[in-house]
């Protein structure tokens, strides 16, 4: 009998999938399947999640899900890490993260997967989402009534599809999308992983360049070609064929030279098999032409093979779309099996709300429950209000003393408020200091990159700002250009144009500071050429005082 029930939803790049699976007797179990293919054009990648959306309500999908991000959205990168015990491997993934992640870990999702482990190393794969796209791809599902749960990476399921499947090891698992391919080498104890950037959209624009067709034109002669449905055109099969062939050497070139990159890692097997999958792996001819140029046996991978098909799934529909089934099964493999491969991607926040959102019926149950305890005091209610009179002349009688203290109370809450006043004043110090030195290093590196500047004087003005009554801060700078293009024999041949453009090039660089807002009063003294003299002052930005 079926148990626990997961909704699953693959935002691909030209189409979105949902399945239900559940789990019967420790075999998965596929409720229902729906796809939806996005009409727009692929050209435009901000056209992307507004379909999306629109494809998941044409679906009528709906509840908590699952969602799986597709190769174009993520950053994925292999790592070795010392191997250490319990809350310091942590520790440690995150600082090696930090030098290997192309950007702030604040501005990124990120999760790592523990590939292997042989007591000495760590091999860790890294996958990092751009918080900013997460945020986006949760707004667009949620737009269409989807709740998610978790973000998973397309990049590592076909893994968890391939061990479930109980296939044989030293295999290559190729998923062609359509951006990017997925590739991963697998074995019993790891994987090596790598996103190609090749797939069916970069079959369709080299049509479009080489036909001077727009891209929604090519791809429509792409399918229909594909289809037998324009075979008798001469000039389009040689175009297209010609691009595929292009685009098939393209994927033999990366799968050997990853392959190569694989055995370098460590003493491993070379790979004897190649399991195809994805809708872009059903390029005619595509499985020959790699069993030729890999020397490899080349098997589409039946992602299906051990999961129960409920009978309520259009089979034919299904059937269609075997190829762009087998990210989903990988997901929904986590269910029988925790240890499976997975991360997850959703941004803190998201997951905060969550939490939130599930606590949320407990408290109201308790503020229920707190409302219904304070019924049994209302029968002496009345009781109590003569009691309070009698209370109330007592109080009355003691209000001058009262009074008094309150007063004193009134003085030392003035007097705590003047010395708070005086230590946010020392704070603010401090805080002016370490801006003092950063401004510094900043101006001396942005004088390092003009070159033959230098600065004759500096000087801080502070005044309050006549409306808000904000205190601002500008720096008054003088100093001097060395002109080399000025020849003292040649004065007449000179252009006064160069030293307007070096002071406008030097402003330019100050205004690019964090510290600065702008800058007024340029003047200069041309009575030198040679040893030109400036001054101008710089407007520092209020958030940033010295």
């Amino acid at each position: 009998m079926a148990s626990k029930r997961k909704l699953i939803i693959n935002c691909a790049a030209t189409h979105v999938s949902a399945a239900v699976f559940a789990v019967s007797n420790g075999k998965l179990v596929l409720e229902s399947f729906k796809v939806q293919d996005l009409h727009y054009d692929y050209s435009i990648p901000e056209a992307w999640l507004p379909e999306v959306t629109v494809a998941l309500r044409m679906m009528g999908v709906k509840g908590k899900a699952t969602i799986i991000a597709p190769a174009m959205m993520l950053l994925t990168k292999t790592i070795k890490v010392p191997h250490v015990e319990g809350s310091r491997q942590d520790e440690v993934i995150r600082f090696e993260a930090e030098k290997n992640i192309p950007y702030d870990l604040a501005d990124v999702s990120w999760d790592y997967q523990k590939i292997s482990d042989d007591g000495v190393e760590m091999e860790i794969l890294l996958i990092s989402i751009r918080s900013s796209a997460a945020d986006e791809l949760c707004a667009a599902v949620q737009a269409a009534g989807v709740i998610p749960e978790s973000i998973d990476a397309s990049s590592i399921l076909d893994y968890n599809t391939w061990r479930y499947c109980g296939l044989e090891e030293d295999v290559v698992l190729l998923n062609i999308g359509a951006r990017f391919s997925n590739m991963i080498v697998a074995r019993d104890n790891g994987l090596f992983v790598r996103s190609i950037p090749v797939g069916g959209n970069s079959l369709t624009q080299a049509i479009a360049d080489s036909m001077g067709n727009s891209f929604g034109v090519a791809e429509d002669l792409k399918l229909k070609y594909f289809a037998a449905q324009i075979r008798e055109s001469a000039v389009a099969g040689e175009y297209i064929d010609g691009n595929v062939q292009s685009m098939m050497r393209r994927i033999g070139l990366e799968l050997k030279r990853s392959i190569v990159n694989y055995r370098r890692v460590g003493r491993v097997n070379n790979p004897t098999k190649i399991y195809l999958t994805g809708r872009g792996s059903l390029v005619p001819k595509l499985s020959e032409f790699l069993a030729e140029d890999q020397k490899m046996s080349v098997e589409y991978l039946d992602a299906l093979l051990n999961v129960a098909v409920a009978p309520g799934v259009d089979q034919n529909l299904l059937s269609a779309c075997a190829p762009q089934v087998s990210e989903l099964v990988g997901e929904a493999v986590r269910m029988i099996n925790p240890a499976a491969h997975g991360v997850n991607l959703l941004p803190k926040h998201i997951i905060a709300e969550t939490a939130f959102a599930r606590k949320r019926p407990l408290m109201l149950v308790g503020a229920l429950v707190l409302a219904l305890a304070t019924l049994p005091s209302i029968a002496t209610l009345s009781e109590q209000i003569s009691v309070d009179k009698k209370s109330d002349k007592q109080f009355k009688a003691l209000t001058p003393v009262l009074l008094d203290r309150a007063q004193e109370l009134k003085d030392n809450r003035a007097e705590v408020e003047s010395i708070k006043a005086k230590i946010e004043g020392l704070e603010g110090l401090a805080n002016s200091k370490s801006n003092w030195i950063n401004l510094f290093l900043d101006i001396e590196r942005r004088l390092m990159e003009q070159k033959d500047v230098w600065l004759d004087n500096l000087k801080v003005v502070r005044n309050k700002d006549a409306k808000t009554g904000k205190q601002e801060y500008r720096l008054e700078l003088t100093g001097r250009f060395l002109i080399r293009e000025f020849n003292p024999n040649e004065p007449e041949a000179y252009d006064h144009r160069i030293a307007v453009k070096k002071i406008n090039a030097m402003i330019a660089s100050f205004t690019d500071s964090q510290f600065l807002k702008s800058y007024e009063k340029v003047t200069t003294d041309p009575s030198n050429p040679r040893i030109l003299k400036f001054s101008f002052v710089l407007v520092v930005d209020p958030e940033k005082p010295i």
